[in-house]
């Protein structure tokens, strides 16, 4: 009887777990499919991260494509693509193991030729490339899965700028029969090893990914662009919508699943809609305005210094930004609690607001009153708004502005020429993991601010000691120096910290803010 009894509850046991085990495996597979209608609020003029600093480009294609190492919700750098390395010689050889099961959207297994290939490209053409290549000795194919990288100096960030989530920086893995067709030109073929695949694209209207059935996660636990990520969703569609009242409405009718930087003014209305949910973004953005250090007056450092005390920074932030919930000045390149963080960073000019100064500057600057162009976009709020409100603000003191405002491939590539404006407003990513990534728009001649002067290459020189200072205090010193340098020759400066504010529908699941919206594991 009582081994009847013992079997019987055996039995059950056993019936019990499997009923748990299948109820387990099918709400795991009821997560899985349907399409994610997204609306972003700017176009973008192609979809090569190697090619543009656009970070709208960035966001979409990281879903497509994936780095050796990324980043964790804590900045911690993590294998990816990578299984493990070792760093060697004092730090001039770094080994890299790669993952051996990683399918590409080709049907193909990626391995050290694609590895390379990617790389070389990256090393030529990409902004983070160029920040590594110069201290670079070369790429070795050790076998299908191993690969040896070899610098000719030491270079303390290169893991942390492979991973940088910094637009036209961070290393990803492409397709070597791809780079092969394209080399540097801009590539409109995407195979990558992400958890979506591209499907279509149709410019000035939308993306759209599809799921890649073959993708194969990280083993490791998902933590924002680090480890696991799951594609649960059949399809992603980035719907470029310019006029947010109707990215909005679009969230609010259910059109959309999510709505990136929608009006602020309006986050009280969001917050009372059991079908919505608001999305702050912190830390995430700041409002740079970049001068053409090429263009007089600005050629002159005392011309660029006299716009910072021209400036009332708080009013540009109710002017720009609206809610002081949304915005906090602040004159660092770090955050508050990044290790880099310098909390005095501009002091003296930084928020002074000395109309007069500016005056007897702009004069010593041999400013001789031609008007000054302000190039910015009309699809940003912070954008547009903040160009009108500093062109009133330095009307008042008798600079006459002419404000220029495009679509955004329209500002990028008016940008990037050396004449036609003298300032341009710009949203930068606030996270930075290493100091040695503000490098690529900082020295001379570095992004689009032409900056060439002996204070350029004084700013050269202090990047360079801070690549080779391995000791942490150390080279903190040496970013306080950077940012004293920076705010005293000005070739840009960063005039708040701002959020964004995108919205979701409440059935969009497990979604995570981040510094770039991401959608796999959602």
């Amino acid at each position: 009887m009582k081994k009847k009894l013992r079997l019987s509850l055996i039995v059950l046991l056993i019936v019990f777990s499997l009923l748990i085990s299948s109820t387990v495996l099918a709400q795991e597979e009821d997560r899985f499919g349907g399409t994610l209608n997204t609306a972003f609020q700017m176009s973008v003029a192609h979809l090569d991260t190697d090619n543009s600093t656009d970070s709208m480009i960035s966001a979409m294609m990281n879903h497509v494509y994936e780095g050796l190492f990324e980043f964790d919700e804590n900045l911690n750098l993590t294998p990816h693509l990578a299984a493990s390395y070792e760093i060697k010689e004092n730090g001039l050889v770094y080994d890299v193991k790669l993952r051996e099961d990683v399918r590409m959207h080709n049907g193909e297994l990626m391995d050290a030729d694609d590895v390379v290939a990617s790389f070389r490209r990256w090393l030529e053409i990409n902004n983070g490339g160029q920040l590594v290549a110069p201290h670079f000795d070369e790429i070795e194919k050790l076998d299908q899965y191993n690969i040896r990288f070899k610098f000719e100096e030491v270079y303390a960030p290169f893991l942390n700028i492979l991973a940088s989530p910094v637009s036209n920086q961070k290393f990803v893995v492409r397709a070597e029969e791809v780079i092969d067709e394209f080399g540097t030109d801009v590539i409109d073929r995407h195979v990558g090893t992400g958890p979506y695949k591209y499907e279509e694209w149709v410019p000035d209207q939308k993306l759209v990914l599809t799921r890649f059935e073959d993708y194969t996660p990280s083993p490791r636990e998902g933590s924002f662009f680090a480890g696991e990520r799951i594609p649960y969703l059949d399809k992603i569609v980035f719907n470029f919508i310019p006029d947010a009242q109707v990215r909005v409405s679009g969230v609010q009718t259910g059109q959309f699943h999510f709505a990136e930087e929608v009006p602020r003014d309006q986050y009280q209305i969001f917050k009372m809609d059991q079908n919505i949910k608001n999305v702050i973004i912190y830390p995430d953005r700041m409002s740079m305005l970049i001068f053409n250090n090429a263009e007089a007056p600005f050629d002159n450092k005392y011309a660029r210094q006299a716009i910072a005390y021209a400036l009332d920074f708080e009013e540009l932030g109710y002017a720009m930004i609206g809610d002081p919930q949304f915005w906090r000045l602040e004159s660092a390149l770090h955050e508050k609690g990044n290790p880099w963080h310098v909390s005095d960073a501009g002091a003296g000019i930084y928020g002074v607001y000395d109309p007069e100064k500016a005056k007897q500057l702009l004069e010593r600057a041999g400013y001789d009153g031609q008007p000054l162009v302000i190039l910015s976009g009309q699809d940003n709020q912070m954008e547009r708004q903040g160009a009108i409100a500093i062109q009133d603000q330095l009307e008042k003191i008798g600079i006459d502005v002419e404000l220029q405002l495009f679509d955004r491939p329209t500002v990028v590539e008016r940008r990037a020429k050396k004449e036609g404006w003298h300032m341009h407003l710009s949203p930068f990513i606030k996270v930075v993991p290493d100091p040695q990534i503000h490098q690529g728009w900082t020295g001379t001649n570095k992004w689009i601010t032409n900056w060439d002067s002996k204070d350029s290459r004084q700013m050269d020189q202090i990047f360079a000691e801070m690549l080779r200072e391995v000791d942490y205090e150390q080279r903190y010193k040496i970013v306080e120096r950077m940012q004293a340098e920076l705010w005293d020759s000005v070739p840009y400066f960063n005039i708040l910290d701002y959020s964004r504010l995108h919205i979701r529908r409440t059935e969009l699941k497990n979604f995570q803010a981040g510094w770039q919206p991401f959608f796999w594991n959602t």
